[in-house]
């Protein structure tokens, strides 16, 4: 079975959208709700905040959640036995999405200059191991959907 590139792309962004909203709102409530001060107050690096270290559980859960979630819709929808994804399908869509999120993450992230934008360090070595560890879930994420589906099967 071939990927279906559409299906993946809009199924993507979907994730990664709804991703990028939930953990910025988790941190948001978090400010709000404990009145934290922000990295800028205590003159640390943005993944020093102490709204970040009490909220990156959860966004780690919410990346599991939602890219599980979007890859579950990307495979379920097979009518027939034969028509089935494979293990090898799920794996290149977990591929391909996470060569999708590192190049999205480093254009929204890194390149285009915005008040939520980081530099290459910033963003890939500070955020140790928290960015890898999203990138993790990213590819493993049909993985798993895939496993849930052969055992509702």
């Amino acid at each position: 079975m071939k990927l279906n590139f559409k299906k993946a792309i809009l199924n993507f962004v979907y994730a990664f959208v709804l991703v990028t909203i939930l953990t910025f709102s988790s941190s948001f409530v978090a400010t709000v709700v404990f009145k934290l001060p922000s990295y800028k107050e205590l003159g640390v690096s943005p993944f020093q905040d102490p709204t970040f270290i009490m909220t990156v559980p959860y966004h780690l859960l919410i990346n599991l959640l939602c890219w599980t979630f979007f890859s579950f819709l990307y495979l379920k929808v097979k009518k027939n036995e034969k028509d089935y994804i494979s293990l090898k399908e799920a794996s290149y869509l977990g591929i391909f999405w996470l060569v999708m999120a590192m190049i999205v993450d480093f254009i929204s992230f890194v390149l285009i200059k915005s008040p939520m934008s980081f530099t290459p360090y910033q963003f890939y070595i500070e955020n140790q191991p928290w960015i890898s560890i999203m990138y993790f879930i990213v590819l493993v994420s049909p993985v798993i959907s895939y496993g849930f589906l052969r055992l509702k099967r």
